[in-house]
């Protein structure tokens, strides 16, 4: 039987860390919103209030402690006819993902925020009589031991 190894380097859970901390600022400024990581199965429309949904969708590992992370977000809200307050709320997630003081934040796992790897939010086709905007984020994360 082998010894732990205290020296292993565990990912950050990114996913768990966003939606934390997207549903503290919204709550601080008063944005009424859901927010998770997975879309619900059984999703009823009208949404009662917006949802934003962010998914971690991996990357490499840069260094024994450092890896890179792109995350996925995604805005649903109102109609495809009535999509402002969606727009409005996609910019604002937009702003809180991208900006690069975010690593300044408590407990945060984020070293740097990849500007080219920032992209969003835009439209995406919906089936469904919603609006859903789309966005990613690219970061340097550091894992812990």
């Amino acid at each position: 039987m082998s010894t732990p190894n205290r020296y292993r380097v565990t990912p950050p859970d990114l996913e768990q860390w966003l939606t934390d901390y997207v549903r503290q600022v919204a709550s601080v400024e008063d944005i009424d919103v859901e927010v998770g990581n997975k879309e619900p199965e059984d999703l009823s429309l009208p949404l009662p209030r917006p949802l934003i949904v962010i998914r971690d969708d991996s990357g490499p590992k840069l260094s024994r402690v450092t890896f890179d992370r792109s995350i996925g977000a995604t805005v649903l809200g109102g109609s495809r006819q009535d999509d402002g307050p969606t727009n409005d709320l996609a910019r604002w997630l937009a702003a809180l993902l991208h900006d690069p003081d975010i690593v300044l934040e408590p407990d945060c796992p984020i070293a740097a925020v990849v500007e080219d790897g920032c992209n969003g939010p835009y439209a995406v086709p919906e089936s469904l009589d919603v609006a859903r905007r789309y966005m990613t984020a690219q970061y340097v994360a550091a894992g812990s031991w």
